[in-house]
């Protein structure tokens, strides 16, 4: 099988997001240099987008690529097949690429994490969706990577909050400290989705 090839910064949320997946699933993947383009039709293209080519397609944007490394890719399935799971998965995926990244990329220590992560997609249970890692859990931990560390992490999630130990479990992953990136808490402003 052809190895995926990633475009993005390693140290963006949305390509770290994907290299979770990909570690999770267990694909070894190439993370194209700064200065190579992905192959193909470049006018679809925005500046700083996240792009994977993989047997000569391109997906663009971070939430389409996870579902395709999901879909396409062999290995641990990160999309729950029960309705319920499934439709607590894409809630979490929407509210994050949605309203989480836009609010919290402009107005990081401004607003409270906590109004952004309603209760509404948060369960007691392990991961978002239920009982399974998901692709949910895998675009949001970066970004709770860049927050955590920062003086005001502490006070960004209520103690009592599930995701208090929805963060220690992630954590824990391999591929969550196998994508660790270099650069620090800044590198999630810059573009990439």
């Amino acid at each position: 099988m052809p190895q995926p090839v990633i475009f993005g910064d390693p140290s963006s949320i949305f390509v770290r997001g994907i290299l979770i997946v990909l570690m999770e699933k267990g694909i070894p993947y190439r993370l194209a240099e700064e200065s190579e383009q992905p192959a193909g039709d470049l006018g679809e293209q925005l500046p700083g987008e996240t792009v994977i080519e993989h047997s000569g397609l391109l997906v663009r944007g971070a939430e389409s690529i996870l579902r395709y490394v999901d879909e396409a890719l062999p290995g641990a399935r990160l999309q729950p097949e029960a309705l319920r799971q499934r439709a607590r998965m894409n809630r979490a995926l929407e509210i994050f690429f949605r309203e989480a990244v836009p609010v919290l990329g402009g107005e990081i220590l401004r607003r409270n994490l906590a109004s952004a992560f309603t209760d509404e997609w948060i369960s007691p249970d392990p991961f978002f969706a239920g009982d399974m890692f998901t692709l949910a859990d895998a675009a949001v931990a970066p970004l709770f990577a860049y927050l955590m560390p920062l003086p005001e992490g502490e006070a960004l999630i209520a103690r009592a909050s599930p995701l208090r130990s929805w963060w220690g479990r992630m954590l824990e992953r391999d591929s969550m400290r196998g994508t660790k990136p270099e650069n620090g808490v800044f590198a999630m402003l810059l573009p990439g989705a």
